[in-house]
């Protein structure tokens, strides 16, 4: 039910002002009182919904929306303004990534290189979409760990939601490029080498390359 009312919302099948109420949603969908609510605090949380007991439940316009929220991000992508949102996180991660492989390589640990390095040799082994996503999670994971900063550790959902969409979606089960690969062993081996440049340009070329397909 969260997902069919915030995706109806996102995908403006539900526009903004529109009321309903907790006992009419009960009546079209069957699902208890206490699920319905339950939703209902979700999508509040989220920015989607407000609650007034004069009015019941009124549905918010985009910008109040919560979008550094997973579930808006993801309803954006499956039901939304998809080519905007993929816009959005391309824009977020050309912020944040590179200067987070730069970090990475000034405040490296011997542990944070270990498994950076061993992530992108699960990258380079990979055979398939769903390895290369898992090794690239873990990878883009521990960069922005190493980091070092909390603010950055913050928006990790996010880079994770962009790279699930990438590798799943846009090169739908294809193999990814070779280049791709070795950006990613570049990354680790400039963290490795402790040069905050090469790791920050080899980052940035990982971003620009994931250019929004709609």
């Amino acid at each position: 039910m969260l997902d069919e009312v915030g995706g109806a919302i996102v995908g403006e099948r539900w526009p903004a002002g529109r009321v309903t109420t907790i006992d009419r949603l009960v009546a079209t969908t069957g699902v208890s009182r206490t699920i319905v609510r339950e939703v209902t605090r979700e999508l509040a949380a989220a920015g989607l919904l407000a609650a007034s007991p004069r009015t019941g439940l009124t549905v918010l316009p985009r910008s109040e929306w919560d979008l550094l929220d997973l579930r808006v991000v993801q309803w954006r992508l499956a039901v939304g303004d998809r080519l905007r949102q993929l816009e959005e996180l391309r824009d977020l991660r050309a912020a944040i990534e590179p200067e987070a492989a730069a970090l990475a390589a000034l405040r490296r640990s011997e542990e944070s290189v270990v498994v950076l390095s061993a992530a992108a040799g699960d990258l380079e082994r990979a055979r398939g979409s769903v390895a290369f996503l898992e090794a690239d999670r873990r990878f883009h994971h521990a960069l922005i760990e190493a980091a070092g900063n909390a603010m950055f550790a913050a928006l990790d959902g996010l880079v994770g939601v962009a790279l699930e969409d990438r590798a799943l979606v846009q090169l739908a089960g294809r193999a990814p490029e070779s280049v791709d690969v070795r950006l990613h062993v570049d990354v680790a081996d400039a963290v490795r080498a402790g040069d905050p440049e090469v790791a920050r340009a080899a980052m940035g070329s990982i971003v620009r390359r994931a250019t929004p397909a709609g």
